[in-house]
């Protein structure tokens, strides 16, 4: 994709070139006449969307809000190639909530059952001898006696997705700009100005950032507190043995087991994704150490083994690490803060990718309109953090 001319003066800066700042400059683009341009200061996905394990599910147990947007997202990537005339890799592969009846988990699994059940969204219950009859591939006997299956789950790429966005935009006329960073944010009287970058300054009325973790620096030049915390997350591709993708085809579904701080999904090219969930190693976006820790390769390995004991002796066929932009309860914050003109979409806590299409037209909702149609956008608002620091308090879900 080659680069827009940098443009002097632009009604609306998005700043960030990751899915959610793509897609809010599609939507944008395609919802108004006022100029668009979007600065990116490396390549295109080349944050935590290129490491998202872009995992599309619709079970957030009783946050209906998540279940809306996500089912909502889903259709937009299930329409994408026509939408966007752009190509993006794509694999259903259901997700499954193990747990206890009458437990915590339990009652969230059920919830989320209950959730997708009422929307119509295909969703499956199995309980006693039917789980290991639905899941051989698991050694789950006597270990959990429910086992709810978000049927309609899939997962896709997250750099195909941000480039299919990027191509919309621009065919929508927006303007697509890599290579160049925004550093200090400008505002006078109360209203966003413009916009220094390393190669010059940019005047805009509006500055949407959706800089992924690099948004609470942005924000501070304008004196808003963004409680964004990055963390260092773990991946490590497996490579199953013959036999095991021979009995079972499709080689795993998405699931992270009860009380565990990791997930597993297939893999494109008939791998096997094992991920770290666990948001405490905090790191700096800027510098960090992109290979697994040998210590905790050995116990994802060994902790899948226990589910799964056929794929003890799976190869290793990759590994890397990405960076989440956590918030202190894991809920997105999508607002208008500080000077007037300044908006955040950010603080997606790992599990974002899946409604990134939605994401992207309420934030152009509130831009253009003030509020949405779609969902109360009040639940993504900063000032809830401002009310209490723990804002909604912490999910129950680990993926």
């Amino acid at each position: 994709m080659t680069d827009d001319d940098i443009p002097t003066q632009t009604d609306i800066l998005v700043i960030g070139g990751g899915v959610m700042g793509t897609s809010t400059a599609y939507f944008l683009a395609t919802m108004t006449d006022r100029s668009v341009t979007l600065l990116e200061k490396s390549q295109l996905a080349s944050g935590s969307t290129g490491d998202s394990s872009a995992i599309l599910r619709h079970h957030y147990g009783d946050e209906d809000i998540y279940t809306e947007m996500a089912w909502w997202s889903h259709q937009f990537f299930r329409a994408f190639d026509e939408k966007l005339d752009a190509a993006l890799s794509y694999e259903e592969s259901p997700l499954v909530r193990f747990a206890d009846e009458g437990t915590t988990g339990g009652d969230y699994a059920r919830a989320g059952y209950e959730a997708l059940r009422e929307r119509d969204i295909p969703v499956s219950a199995y309980t006693g001898e039917e789980i290991t009859e639905q899941y051989p591939m698991f050694d789950v006997d006597e270990r959990y006696d429910l086992a709810v299956s978000d049927d309609s789950a899939a997962y896709s790429d997250g750099t195909d997705a941000a480039l299919g966005f990027a191509r919309g935009a621009r065919d929508a006329g927006a303007g697509i700009v890599t290579g160049v960073e925004v550093q200090i944010l400008e505002a006078e009287s109360g209203k966003i100005t413009g916009a220094q970058t390393d190669q010059g300054t940019i005047a805009c009325e509006t500055a949407i950032v959706a800089a992924g973790p690099w948004t609470p620096r942005l924000a501070e030049t304008v004196g808003v507190d963004v409680p964004i915390t990055p963390v260092r997350e773990q991946i490590v591709l497996l490579d199953p043995p013959a036999d095991y993708a021979e009995a079972f085809p499709s080689l795993t579904p998405t699931t992270s087991f009860p009380g565990g701080e990791w997930y597993i999904r297939p893999d494109f090219g008939d791998g096997i994704l094992v991920a770290t969930h666990r948001h405490t190693e905090e790191t700096d976006p800027d510098a960090y150490d992109n290979t697994p820790d040998e210590e905790t390769i050995l116990e994802l390995v060994d902790e899948f083994a226990n589910h799964v004991p056929e794929l003890r002796d799976a190869g290793l066929k990759g590994q890397y690490c990405g960076v989440y932009s956590t918030t202190p309860d894991h809920d997105f914050i999508i607002d208008q803060a500080g000077p007037e003109g300044c908006y955040l979409c950010c603080g997606f806590s790992g599990h974002g990718f899946k409604h990134g299409p939605a994401v992207g037209k309420l934030t152009a909702d509130l831009v253009l309109e003030g509020g949405s149609d779609m969902v109360d956008l009040e639940y993504f608002s900063l000032e809830r953090f401002a009310d209490d620091p723990d804002g909604h308090g912490l999910p129950m879900d680990n993926i």
